[in-house]
């Protein structure tokens, strides 16, 4: 079920919204990021992801979020458990800001070439994850 504008800005302002979020890693140890166009941390390199469908398990929402974004199959890795953030800025402008609880998830991409959807500027690959998403403290990241 897709939420029309109007109906997912009422979530966002009620409740927290779960979300999928990728480290896509290649075979050289590397981590794909992407730079944002929207709110939140627009402008920053972060990875690639977004929200969680009703009805939608959490590995098929990886792999269609993986395709949208980045375009591209990914092979799912491990989960390396959730993180939660508030942000006071939204690309919808919702009323008192976005709760966001997100799975994260490291895939391995399937084919080689980055085909970015409308939400990111930019991609690269990075030799170490950003400081906000290594800080988390419920994410199993010490052996990536």
């Amino acid at each position: 079920m897709i939420l029309s504008h109007e109906e997912y800005v009422r979530v966002m302002e009620t409740m927290p919204v779960a979300c999928i979020d990728c480290v896509v890693r290649n075979d050289h140890g590397e981590y794909l990021l992407v730079k944002r166009d929207n709110e939140p941390l627009k402008g920053e390199y972060w990875v690639p992801g977004g929200r969680l469908h009703k009805g939608e398990r959490l590995e098929e929402a990886v792999r269609r979020k993986m395709r949208q974004e980045i375009g591209v199959d990914v092979e799912i890795i491990e989960n390396l458990g959730f993180f939660e953030e508030f942000f006071d800025k939204t690309a919808q402008d919702s009323k008192g800001g976005f709760h966001a609880v997100s799975f994260l998830f490291l895939v391995r991409p399937l084919q080689a070439e980055i085909r970015l959807d409308n939400q990111s500027s930019d991609w690269g690959w990075f030799a170490e994850l950003p400081a906000r998403l290594r800080e988390q403290k419920y994410l199993k990241l010490e052996n990536l």
